[in-house]
């Protein structure tokens, strides 16, 4: 491992002349880097070759004329532990990054990219290079867990019931009663909207992290994270459809195990369609807050999803809270009626109110952040103390960890 002066030494394996003019005139550009050029990328004595260069990095071209690429990406992650692999994939391969990230790769990077591109992703390689030795040595700090309060998903199976609203809203409430910093994530990866509800800012999504999926840490979060004005963390969804559609339960089950390393309390807006990756973010989760109202077609949604959570998935009953979206006690469907429809306790209600709500949508402005007096916020503020009191009680809330194949061998039978 290179100390802080030392040269990251990179090792390109392309037959891709081009490409590698690119990664040499880049590397020529940075002091920080220096060049260990194999003779013959397509040699069967590859690996003897990298073992006498002893690279810091090796940029490996996915389309280098090799029978097996994920073969050789498995060979060079097992034989070479100690050197970050980034895999250069075309355009049309991104699909496959997920493969890529499994048979050892540390990052990928998308072509054509330009020598600044490159750069940076170099630059992050010799920043993590050089934070897990610092981090392996004796007497540095771990993540402590004992400050954790849990992780929630806010899902409907029927649209229009006001999750996402609740999903902002509660973050903020939350995140003001229990005095411990809180990740809002935007679970909605085609068509996510929390930006334009928090009215927030930035370029950054979830889709940056998916590169860096085997050396993910906390610097690299907090990079791609936003602050949003109330105080909570803010992670969109990709503006990008086929960014979104590139990323795949296994990564985001190994991000949801860094942010749950980093994060005391987490919430995701999981929307309201039930896919592999929304199952993936439920197993993650302590706690899914089930949002209804007073609609036969959404009760009957409902209860489908509570028998799907009990059977397909093998969620234990207490698993699901939920909770009534504009409720107003003048229906005709009343709150017992409810109950009995789901077989279950209403764990809370929020009222209808119109004005505020509207506000809340035309001005980016939530409802957490209007008036003090509001009937919802406080509301909110209810909802809050009963989650931070539930979560008291770690032994019963905290799910216990699900490993990877558990988790997509689950996801996988929504078929």
């Amino acid at each position: 491992m290179t100390s802080g002066n030392e040269k990251i030494r990179v090792t390109p394996v392309t037959t891709n002349e081009l490409m590698l003019e690119l990664i040499k005139m880049a590397i020529g550009r940075d002091e920080n880097f220096l060049l260990a050029e194999i003779e013959s990328p397509l040699g069967e004595d590859i690996l003897e070759q990298i073992d006498q260069l002893m690279p810091d990095c090796i940029l490996l071209d996915y389309l280098t004329d090799v029978d097996h690429p994920l073969d050789l990406i498995d060979r060079i992650s097992i034989e070479f532990p100690q050197a970050m692999l980034i895999v250069i994939l075309s355009e049309e391969h991104v699909g496959i990054s997920h493969q890529v990230i499994l048979a050892g790769a540390s990052a990928f990077i998308v072509q054509p990219f330009n020598q600044q591109q490159l750069l940076s992703t170099l630059a992050r390689v010799r920043e993590l290079n050089l934070r897990t030795k610092v981090t392996s040595q004796p007497g540095v700090p771990t993540i402590s867990m004992s400050d954790r309060q849990g992780t929630y998903i806010v899902f409907s199976p029927k649209g229009g019931v006001g999750s996402s609203s609740v999903a902002v809203n509660l973050s903020i409430a939350l995140f003001e009663e229990l005095k411990q910093e809180l990740l809002l994530i935007d679970g909605k990866l085609l068509f996510g909207d929390l930006d334009i509800m928090l009215n927030l800012k930035t370029q950054n999504s979830i889709a940056d992290l998916v590169p860096h999926i085997g050396a993910l840490d906390e610097s690299l979060v907090r990079d791609v994270v936003a602050d949003h004005v109330s105080g909570i963390r803010v992670l969109p969804g990709p503006a990008n459809p086929s960014a979104a559609m590139g990323i795949h339960p296994e990564e985001l089950h190994s991000i949801m195990e860094c942010f749950q390393g980093i994060f005391p309390n987490i919430m995701i807006d999981g929307g309201n369609f039930l896919n592999d990756n929304i199952v993936t973010f439920m197993d993650a989760s302590h706690k899914i807050l089930l949002i209804v109202n007073q609609e036969i077609a959404c009760l009957r949604g409902a209860s489908r999803f509570i028998d799907i959570c009990r059977t397909t998935l093998s969620y234990p009953k207490d698993k699901v809270l939920v909770i009534i979206n504009q409720y107003d006690s003048h229906e005709s469907i009343s709150l017992q009626d409810i109950e009995r429809s789901l077989q279950v306790k209403v764990f809370s209600t929020l009222p209808w109110d119109r004005k505020s709500s509207l506000h809340s949508i035309n001005s980016g402005l939530p409802v957490m952040l209007q008036s003090q007096s509001s009937a919802l916020r406080k509301a909110y503020l209810e909802m809050a103390r009963k989650l931070a009191k539930l979560s008291a009680n770690r032994t019963e809330f905290l799910a216990p960890k699900k490993h990877l194949p558990e988790v997509l061998s689950k996801s996988s039978r929504l078929g």
